[in-house]
């Protein structure tokens, strides 16, 4: 009798009234549940996989033969994302959780984006109550959020920090983004950064790298993840950490996310979830990594999850290259003073001088350009007691004024010596990069799509991390960073958050020389899209 309370799409049951009504003699004497239980495995994947969570979970229950189908539905790898908006919290959080689990899945992880500070903890615990404390969760408080709403299924952007004037939300509403992700083949974890006492970015980023070994250790054959997804604490400094991470990470692990949130997280397994800072503790959340790491046990009927990623540049150098002078640092550590020589060059500048000069360059766009200074640092890093190797990297610098002394930028690891450029937010450049990465993205779904029949590939979701300053009042036109979702996979379903500085893992040639090759994780005005596929194996695909 457990089959008759299944709730059947009426669509599926049209679609076998003509099996049903061969006779008037068969239809009496074959009911329901005798026609159920006789459906071959391909209808009944179709109707199972229709079912509402809750009737799915009963329906695996009936029997071995549905069991069956059951687990090889549950084996889909998937992401999915919405988003809700509203003053009542628990009442949006409801309609969220409603959203992404209203089908069958069996969650790796989740990640839920907020933009209240007093949403983070009740969030997490009411994900907790809905998927168990089996998997990490990480809840971070962004700028704003994009994506498609739970209620209506569309694409909408919303930034709390700048709201437009066509954006009806009122900013005291509070929006809830959860992403949740079923990635089979692939172990997930949350590996955090907490500064205790006194204790050294050098240290805490010779740790992080050491804990994400050992965890990809006990978990996998490889020795690096394939992937990990940071999100960086409120006013921390994560450069040298991500500089460590950087080093110590091959190649081919992708790692992307946000340099600035406030967040709590909740490891697999753990009994208690982590809170919010404990100023009287003097502990400080610095850094958290979501950790995906191949499974040394994947099944061989299960197929390769991958990450591919691709970044939209939103700014543009201006001017000639300088040497830092002279650096000075205040006591806090958030600002640099300098003085610079254009290359080549020996007369010394003060800020005055040197915003003169690219203010001259920019002409009428210096008045809405926001600038920054890409310094390219030569350092020695290495990871506990290996020995020191030199590395090369570009990180921004955003200047925040001049005068007859001295410029001043944000940030505090520049040295005299340093080379820079200037560089500043060019909307024209950003969009010209956003079609770029449209048009990677529709390369690689034709590729993808002309795969062989014997090796299927089907995109699993999506994230994109984009910088709060990308906005319409930027572009002059909405959703522009969502476009290459939008045009080249519109029914997949994908997030996105409003970042403070967007880390993503890269590289380039300094000024076109290949035996020169310049890191580059720390980006601004910026736009980096993770897209995530997954290959069937051969053999079940044949």
């Amino acid at each position: 009798m457990a089959i008759l309370s299944i709730n059947i799409p009426r669509e599926t049951v049209l679609l076998t009234t003509s099996e049903m009504n061969s006779s008037k003699r068969e239809k009496s004497e074959i009911g329901l549940p005798c026609f159920m239980a006789s459906m071959n495995d391909d209808l009944l994947n179709n109707i199972l996989g229709r079912l509402p969570a809750k009737s799915f979970a009963f329906a695996s229950c009936v029997c071995r033969s549905w069991n069956n189908v059951s687990c090889r539905i549950l084996s889909r790898p998937m992401i999915r994302s919405a988003f809700a908006v509203g003053r009542d919290v628990p009442k949006a959080a409801e309609e969220v959780l409603d959203k992404v689990l209203s089908k069958p899945m069996r969650p790796d992880f989740a990640i839920a984006n907020v933009t209240s500070i007093s949403m983070l903890e009740e969030i997490q615990t009411m994900i907790v109550k809905r998927v168990g404390s089996r998997i990490p969760i990480i809840v971070s408080l962004v700028a704003g959020i994009l994506g498609k709403e739970a209620c209506s299924d569309e694409f909408r952007k919303l930034n709390w920090d700048n709201p437009t004037d066509d954006d009806t939300t009122d900013v005291e509403d509070s929006a809830i983004l959860l992403t949740i992700g079923y990635t089979p083949g692939l172990k997930v974890e949350v590996i955090p950064i907490i500064k205790r006492d006194e204790e050294s970015f050098e240290t805490m980023g010779d740790e992080f790298v050491m804990d994400i070994r050992k965890y990809v250790s006990s978990v996998s054959d490889h020795t690096a993840p394939i992937g990990v997804i940071l999100f960086g604490g409120k006013f921390q400094d994560v450069e040298p950490i991500i500089e460590k991470l950087d080093y110590a990470m091959p190649g081919e692990t992708l790692f992307m996310g946000d340099e600035r949130s406030q967040f709590v997280y909740r490891r697999a397994n753990e009994p208690i979830s982590a809170r919010l800072n404990n100023p009287i503790s003097g502990s400080a959340r610095i850094l958290a990594g979501l950790v995906f790491a191949t499974d040394r046990h994947k099944p061989p009927n299960v197929g390769e999850i991958r990450f591919h990623a691709m970044i939209s540049r939103g700014i543009s150098p201006v001017g000639p290259r300088y040497k830092a002078a002279s650096v000075r640092v205040n006591n806090l550590g958030f600002f640099a003073f300098l003085t610079a020589k254009r290359e080549g060059q020996p007369e010394i500048l003060d800020g005055q001088q040197l915003l003169d000069d690219i203010n001259n360059l920019l002409g009428n766009r210096a008045e809405d350009a926001i600038l920054y200074i890409g310094v390219t640092k030569r350092r020695n890093c290495s990871v506990g007691s290996k020995k020191p190797k030199p590395i090369t990297s570009l990180v921004y610098h955003e200047v925040t004024g001049g005068d007859e002394h001295c410029l001043t930028v944000q940030g505090a690891r520049i040295r005299t010596g340093d080379y820079f450029q200037f560089y500043y937010s060019d909307p024209e450049a950003a969009r010209a990069s956003v079609n770029d990465v449209s048009s990677q993205l529709r390369h690689l779904k034709t590729e993808l799509n002309n795969s062989t029949d014997r090796v299927k590939t089907e995109f699993v979701g999506g994230f994109i991390f984009t910088c709060c300053g990308r906005g319409e009042p930027f572009f002059g036109s909405p959703d522009i960073d969502g476009s290459p979702f939008l045009e080249n996979l519109p029914e997949s379903s994908f997030g996105g958050i409003l970042c403070g500085g967007e880390i993503f893992r890269s590289s380039r040639e300094e000024n076109g020389r290949r035996e020169r090759s310049v890191r580059q994780c720390l980006h601004v005005y910026s736009a980096a899209y993770l897209l995530v596929s997954y290959t069937h194996p051969s053999s079940s695909s044949s």
